[in-house]
């Protein structure tokens, strides 16, 4: 069993939001997602709110896997689009790709913003082999041994559902963050600290993929 340090990355709109659990967490932000990482000496396993590998054509085996494994909360799980679609030149050119890939589909504006942030991702991960991709919902619902969460993460009870998931696996956040990271959204940062507890059991050799079996250091899995 591995007791290294980890870390839980996840994106919000000012840059990305880290946990680090060391052993005990502390919350850092930063816009440059390497630097961030960079900047975490020592860490074992760093666990990505983000997809990590591409298909080339339909939709992802991890994706449609992670949303049935999280039921209630199968919206929060991104359909990741096929890497032509992402390498297009304009949102009305990755549509029409789409549309070709995708049984006529088309993706939303959210999907084609976020390309920026995929391929920022896969720079970083495909340097460095700590980085592993994680689903925070996914990774609440498995805390509760699987046990979909009733409540949305942006909701009063959502968010004590989390921190209290969190808090039965040894994760307890500070009350008051810097000025810094306690300007982040709670939800990220809840989110954050699900990614470090994929990444902790992925340093320790007890993680789970999305699909199922998955091979340790192939891209495409969600890992939780």
């Amino acid at each position: 069993m591995s007791d290294a340090a980890v870390v839980g990355v996840d994106w919000y709109k000012a840059g990305w939001v880290a946990v680090v659990l060391d052993p005990d967490p502390r919350v850092v932000v930063g816009r440059d997602l390497a630097a961030l990482i960079a900047g975490a000496d020592g860490v074992a396993c760093v666990g990505v709110d983000m997809p990590i590998g591409l298909p080339t054509d339909g939709t992802r085996k991890a994706d449609k896997a992670a949303r049935d494994f999280v039921g209630p909360r199968r919206n929060s799980v991104f359909m990741t689009p096929p890497a032509p679609v992402l390498a297009a030149g304009s949102y009305a050119e990755a549509n029409e790709v789409a549309a070709a890939l995708l049984d006529g589909k088309k993706i939303s504006q959210q999907a084609w913003a976020l390309r920026t942030n995929i391929a920022a991702v896969a720079a970083v991960a495909d340097a460095d082999e700590r980085v592993i991709e994680v689903h925070p919902e996914v990774s609440f619902c498995a805390m509760r041994d699987g046990e979909p969460l009733a409540y949305p993460k942006t909701s009063w009870n959502g968010q004590a559902l989390r921190r209290a998931a969190l808090g039965t696996h040894g994760i307890v956040l500070p009350d008051e963050l810097d000025e810094q990271a306690g300007g982040v959204p709670p939800a990220d940062v809840l989110d954050a600290a699900a990614a470090a507890w994929s990444a902790r059991r992925h340093a320790r050799g007890e993680s789970r993929s999305l699909p199922d079996g998955w091979r340790r250091g192939e891209a495409g899995a969600i890992w939780y």
